[in-house]
């Protein structure tokens, strides 16, 4: 497993738990966890080498919103 696809999966577990935390879920949360879940696919069957800029940047906004979880 790369690193990036560390990081997706950790992106995933994230939003999961914020889920958890944040019922009923927000039609945006299904849409942005759908995207992130696209994404870690392509990776992983080889369809992605890696993430261009756009989708790294979307993913550092996407664990900074969820990622509030933790705090």
């Amino acid at each position: 497993m790369t690193d990036t696809q560390h990081k997706l999966k950790h992106l995933r577990a994230t939003m999961i738990h914020w889920g958890e935390e944040n019922k009923p879920l927000p039609d945006e949360w299904k849409k942005d966890f759908k995207w992130a879940t696209k994404i870690d696919g392509r990776l992983s069957d080889g369809t992605y080498k890696h993430l261009t800029k756009l989708e790294m940047e979307m993913c550092n906004k996407l664990y900074r919103y969820y990622g509030n979880v933790y705090d």
